[in-house]
């Protein structure tokens, strides 16, 4: 860049009117002061179109903020070191600042909590394990490859649940692929806590790490039932012996003190549900007059909803002849990631009406009341069962006869 211009050759160094009245002269310009002034426009001009070649920019002259926006990708929307720093004077790397430490949020490829999966915001993607392109995000991409997080194979990915909480490679071709931290995808362990590396972890970045409950014993109590033998007491106090093991250990009921137990399917503290997020980009290329940052969320957003085909009910299932496994009365679950189809059959016991139902998430799906003048007649129904959910067999002057299932 060319050095301050020389003021012009005069007393004071300002330019002056002449005054033919009084015959005093104006202020002669001379043409090496023109020169320079020509020559300092240009050179400014250079440097700021050199500056906006940088950020990937041509001049346009209808629009007056293009040095704003030029140091805004240059400098706001880098998350590593500044790249362009060899155009700019050959300063070193370390000489810019990054992203991280000038604009809001967190570096690439970092999680967030969002507690609204509506309104991500600009930059971020949920955490679904959805793929998405690498050449719409091109920094996430590098921060993959440069192993800034755990990766997996795609193929161990999709097939092995607790590897999900790493990146892949995608297709190996155009495509990387998100950690599933919110449970969504087909075969997922379920939405996921996070949790230092230190004891009790499991050690390896990335690897989810399955429920599990604390290892314990079960206290007893013995009665003596005669002729020196002892068995099954229902208390320390009432030492009375009990028939079996049955009656006395079974569901578990409240202390008295702390509320009914909760049952499901896995162990679990109190929490609040929401959506883990990943920060994919900072700063935009080509920004045009939509808004490119925003436009970028919502793909990585709906290839996180796109329906998989695989996920659909009868989609690699089959059906199932469950009968020794099923009673009447007792609950179940649907430990499977996608919905299954359960199919009840009982034979009446009585030469009147009979009654049927099966409920699912406590609620009755479905229920039958057949008449017969016969006993032993059979009459069967179905309901769906969505993942997660319990669902639970009744019938009233009938016995369980076949019990079927799609899962």
């Amino acid at each position: 860049m060319q050095d301050r211009i020389p003021s012009i050759d005069s007393p004071d160094g300002l330019f002056h009117d002449g005054n033919p009245a009084t015959g005093e002269m104006g202020t002669i310009v001379p043409s090496a002061h023109l020169n320079n002034v020509q020559s300092g426009i240009q050179d400014l001009q250079t440097e700021a179109i050199t500056l906006l070649a940088a950020a990937g920019m041509q001049p346009e002259p209808a629009r007056k903020n293009q040095w704003l926006q030029a140091l805004k990708a240059l400098f706001l929307g880098r998350d590593d070191k500044a790249r362009d720093s060899a155009a700019l004077d050959g300063y070193p790397a370390a000489y810019f600042a990054r992203a991280s430490d000038q604009a809001a949020g967190l570096p690439l490829l970092f999680p967030l909590w969002c507690p609204n999966r509506a309104a991500i915001p600009a930059g971020y993607a949920p955490a679904d394990g959805q793929t998405l392109a690498r050449s719409l995000y091109p920094d996430a991409w590098a921060g993959i490859t440069a192993g800034n997080v755990p990766v997996a194979t795609d193929a161990a990915w999709l097939a092995t649940p607790t590897e999900r909480g790493k990146f892949t490679a995608g297709d190996g071709a155009t495509t990387f692929r998100l950690p599933d931290y919110n449970g969504k995808s087909v075969g997922t362990a379920g939405a996921l806590f996070m949790r230092g590396d230190g004891l009790n972890s499991n050690g390896n970045d990335g690897v989810i790490q399955p429920d599990a409950f604390q290892s314990h014993w079960h206290r007893t109590y013995s009665a003596n039932v005669g002729s020196g033998g002892v068995g099954l007491a229902t208390s320390t106090t009432t030492l009375q012996p009990v028939p079996d093991a049955q009656t006395l250990v079974h569901d578990p009921i409240s202390d008295g003190v702390n509320g009914t137990p909760r049952m499901t399917l896995e162990t679990r503290p109190i929490n609040v549900t929401g959506c883990w997020v990943i920060h994919l980009f900072g700063s935009v290329v080509n920004p045009g007059a939509a808004d490119a940052a925003q436009l970028a969320t919502e793909v990585a957003r709906l290839w996180a909803q796109k329906l998989d085909a695989t996920a659909a009910l009868g989609i690699g299932q089959t059906w199932q002849d469950v009968t020794a496994t099923r009673s009447l009365g007792v609950a179940y679950y649907n430990t499977t990631p996608k919905p299954i189809q359960v199919v009840l059959e009982v034979q009446s016991t009585t030469s009147t009406s009979f009654m049927m139902s099966i409920s699912v998430g406590g609620v009755v799906a479905v229920r039958s009341n057949p008449f017969t003048t016969v006993a032993g007649q059979y009459c069967s129904i179905s309901a769906i069962v969505p993942p997660g959910s319990p669902y639970q067999y009744a019938a009233t002057n009938a016995v369980l006869s076949k019990s079927t299932e799609l899962r």
